[in-house]
């Protein structure tokens, strides 16, 4: 099995991987595309995979590329480093996340039921408003709402998250 794997290009905020399809399987990362051996990928994924550093990550022009150039190149969303540490650490703790439905997002399976991780970083202002309509839209769903809080030393700490209305707690 060959350990390279190429950034092709950008899809729809994605990577455009290549690279051996028991790669992202064995993984359980990325989405297969209409290409032969190329996937797509969200960003935390691939730095994922240059993480365990069982892989060499290129780009198109061949250019080796670390966890850190892989952010200074690709990242778009102020979450992604904050998104990964989320995510490295769901898969540390044998969770299978994968990217959710919105830029800070991540989704697990866990015993039969589904987890939706809404990312945020310590200190950083949270709108009440978003963060309840979140909530609402991971009810919908059908996935429980989890608050991942990223301190500054990278260390997370998980909030299960609820909606109540004050009619319903008399």
């Amino acid at each position: 099995m060959s350990n390279v794997l190429r950034v092709v290009g950008t899809k729809d905020n994605k990577l455009l991987v290549e690279g051996p399809p028991e790669v992202f399987v064995e993984a359980r990362i990325g989405i297969k595309t209409s290409e032969v051996s190329t996937y797509l990928l969200d960003l935390v994924e691939l730095a994922y995979l240059t993480y365990l550093k069982e892989y060499k990550i290129v780009d198109v022009d061949g250019e080796d590329l670390k966890l850190g150039d892989l952010f200074s190149k690709y990242s778009k969303s102020r979450y992604d480093w904050i998104k990964f540490t989320t995510f490295l650490d769901l898969r540390s703790r044998g969770r299978v996340a994968q990217p959710g439905y919105g830029e800070n997002v991540l989704v697990f399976e866990m015993k039969g039921q589904r987890y939706a991780v809404y990312v945020v970083e310590e200190n950083s202002p949270l709108n009440t408003k978003e963060l309840l309509s979140w909530i609402d839209s991971a009810l919908l769903k059908n996935l429980e709402p989890i608050l991942a809080l990223v301190d500054a030393n990278g260390d997370v700490t998980y909030y299960t998250m609820r909606k109540y209305r004050l009619e319903d707690l008399v």
